[in-house]
């Protein structure tokens, strides 16, 4: 089978879509009997305007994919074109332009509350990465569950907890990283909860060496944070860095004290399954699909629990014990999470949407 993919979330600094669409074609390609993967690249980046990324969906990406007479075009970037040639996979990471409508500037509001869930019934298939974004996408688009398939992604392998500990003294040297600090990795809105991890940190600070480092690509209203840094007189113990190469990052979860993610709503959350490969502890929200991803092997409470967070940091800076038994249970939990059996999902619905498409 030909499979066709959209490269244009892989250009340029990477979210977590570009990330997912990197590991899915390089899963493809290591599977036994793997599928002729299809790169469909006219030049676009990870930036794009609203018009210009309605146009590539609607019109350029289809046209594209059936040129290179491909058997599927599986699509990472919310959503669907209406008319395709090619029958469409659909990868929904998440429903938060639908959910969180109001956190998105006002011009991008019908795309992503309107627009975008109305295009996923042209999907022939739906990925998720979770069951909870599984129920939201059954229940706020009546798209038969049938029709829309949990696939879980596994971890690159450069996520481990490091071997050389002259590559963590490097790295945290050639980051100017504190000597103890609580780590937070996503990109910069309302809905990851940074005000109530900040909030926390504040509570906390006083009594302990950790400083915070909050690692991510800077989203909607990030303005207001930086603002209650100063409000809370915090700015010389807490770090902004806009972005960090992927060859960094597994050391800066390693180094870290925890990773603490209060994130109110995540349609998988893949930075808190990267800190448990890393041996970084994890303090997260129990909130839409966390509890999916750590399980057991973290610390889970309310997003918005400002007190709870902070006793859970200082418990984890104050006792060596507790960290390193979160450590070897998120170890564990990361060793669930495979690509190759990510890659055979993927494979079973490319062929059985491709099976359909013959039927008369």
């Amino acid at each position: 089978m030909r499979i066709a993919f959209d490269l244009s979330a892989t250009r340029g600094r990477k979210t977590g879509i570009g990330v997912y669409t990197n590991a899915v074609i390089n899963a493809l390609r290591a599977a036994a009997s793997p599928p002729e993967i299809v790169l469909l690249d006219d030049g676009a980046g990870v930036d794009q305007r609203t018009d210009q990324r309605i146009l590539r969906e609607q019109f350029t990406l289809p046209n594209l994919a059936a040129a290179a007479q491909a058997d599927a075009l599986h699509l990472t970037g919310f959503a669907a074109p209406l008319r395709s040639r090619v029958p469409i996979v659909l990868t929904v990471m998440d429903l938060i332009g639908v959910l969180f409508a109001k956190n998105f500037p006002f011009a991008s509001r019908f795309y992503w509350s309107r627009y975008l869930p109305y295009t996923l019934r042209a999907a022939s298939h739906i990925v998720t990465l979770s069951h909870h974004t599984k129920r939201d996408i059954a229940r706020l688009t009546r798209i038969p569950p049938q029709r829309i398939s949990v696939v879980p992604p596994g971890l690159d392998a450069r996520f481990q907890t490091l071997p050389d500990e002259r590559v963590a003294a490097e790295t945290r040297a050639r980051l100017r990283l504190p000597e103890k600090y609580f780590l937070f990795v996503s990109t910069l809105e309302p809905r990851k909860g940074i005000d109530t991890l900040l909030a926390a940190f504040a509570l906390t600070a006083h009594q302990i060496p950790e400083h915070l480092v909050i690692v991510g690509k800077r989203g909607w209203y990030y303005q207001s944070l930086f603002a209650q840094v100063r409000r809370l007189g915090l700015s010389a113990r807490v770090h902004f860095a806009d972005y960090v190469t992927d060859a960094d990052l597994p050391a800066l979860y390693f180094l870290a004290t925890a990773f603490v993610f209060p994130s109110r709503y995540e349609g998988f959350g893949l930075t808190a399954l990267e800190a448990l490969a890393c041996g970084a502890p994890v303090i997260c929200s129990n909130a839409s699909s966390l509890p999916e991803v750590v399980g057991d092997a973290g610390i889970l409470l309310a997003p918005n629990d400002t007190r709870s967070f902070a006793q859970a940091m200082l418990a984890l800076a104050t006792s060596p014990a507790e960290k390193m038994r979160l450590r070897a249970l998120g170890l564990a939990r990361a060793r669930l999470f495979s690509w190759d059996a990510a890659a055979q999902a993927l494979m079973r619905i490319y062929q059985a949407t491709h099976l359909r498409r013959l039927k008369p």
